[in-house]
């Protein structure tokens, strides 16, 4: 959810910038009326849309506004580069001022990077009071459960709750207790756990050369509504960089992602409203002639309720 506020914050922040750039320098649509404010639109979607593609809008990414300085900039002069080439392939580039796009360059990136040292201390501070915790729970046990435990508790302003530990081995390979977590049950018996204690995240410690036990997990598992991962900081195989998410600097592969994450809630929540308000208004007529009928051939209400037994 605070990534997708954060881009239309973000948007709005460069449009409304633009513009005012704008109305200082050229006046109050004085000049390409339209054409202005497009090209501004068009500059703000195209960097909210790089800033995604580059990861920049990871909880990580939020935290460390200083070490992603660079990629912040990067992205904002590639999106200025990718204007100025179109402008210039479409023979525009003499009819727009120079001094306005100079400005909102320079204004763009301070308001965007103050922006970002804003929310890394909102972030910092809900993650202390517990505000963005993810609840989730270690699908395997033994040592590879024990050193990702203590990976994840290392890292700072840690946003996992680790609930418990689930595995179907009962041997000395998975003991009781690990890393001071419990050992709640069987990997059968998590499906019903997390649906009652409504985890956010599964995380499956186990390596990726067990193939064939990982495979049969998840057979089990994608019935869960949650995210779920595969621990990779111990796996010797290496994928490209943008294969892994990552909790804190610990790498992970992304199995599943939840059906309606995030933004994607309001988004489903928005559509929703607005199409049983449009079902309503078309099937308004059927309705109502289905009231008056009912009136017509009874002498009671339309609308009622009835006891239950």
């Amino acid at each position: 959810m605070v990534s997708g506020v954060l881009r239309m914050v973000e948007f709005a922040l460069l449009f409304l910038t633009g513009l005012c750039i704008y109305f200082y320098y050229v006046g109050f649509f004085n000049h390409l009326a339209w054409q202005y404010p497009l090209a501004i639109a068009a500059a703000s979607s195209l960097a909210v849309v790089l800033l995604d593609v580059t990861d920049c809008y990871q909880i990580v990414s939020f935290m460390r506004p200083l070490a992603n300085f660079g990629r912040l900039l990067m992205v904002w002069a590639g999106t200025f580069a990718l204007m100025a080439l179109t402008a210039f392939a479409m023979k525009m580039s003499q009819d727009y001022s120079r001094l306005v796009f100079g400005t909102w360059f320079v204004v763009g990136f301070m308001l965007i990077f103050g922006l970002r040292l804003l929310m890394s201390k909102l972030i910092r501070r809900w993650a202390r009071d517990g505000r963005m915790e993810r609840r989730a729970v270690i699908v395997g046990g033994g040592p590879a459960a024990e050193v990702l435990i203590r990976s994840v508790e290392k890292q700072p302003y840690n946003d996992i709750r680790i609930c418990g530990i689930f595995d179907d081995r009962g041997d000395k390979r998975s003991p009781p207790i690990v890393a001071g977590y419990p050992k709640l049950g069987t990997v059968s018996e998590l499906i019903e756990f997390a649906r009652i204690a409504r985890i956010d995240m599964l995380i499956v410690s186990l390596p990726l050369t067990a193939e064939t036990r990982v495979l049969q997990l998840l057979k089990k598992l994608w019935v869960l509504p949650v995210d779920i991962r595969l621990s990779a900081h111990s796996n010797a195989l290496r994928f490209r960089p943008r294969a892994y998410s990552y909790i804190g600097s610990v790498p992970m592969l992304d199995i599943f992602d939840r059906p309606i994450n995030d933004w994607d809630s309001v988004a489903k929540r928005a559509f929703d409203i607005v199409f049983s308000i449009i079902g309503i208004i078309v099937f308004s007529p059927v309705m109502l002639a289905t009231a008056i009928a009912i009136k017509l051939d009874s002498q009671g209400p339309v609308l009622f309720h009835q006891k239950r037994h």
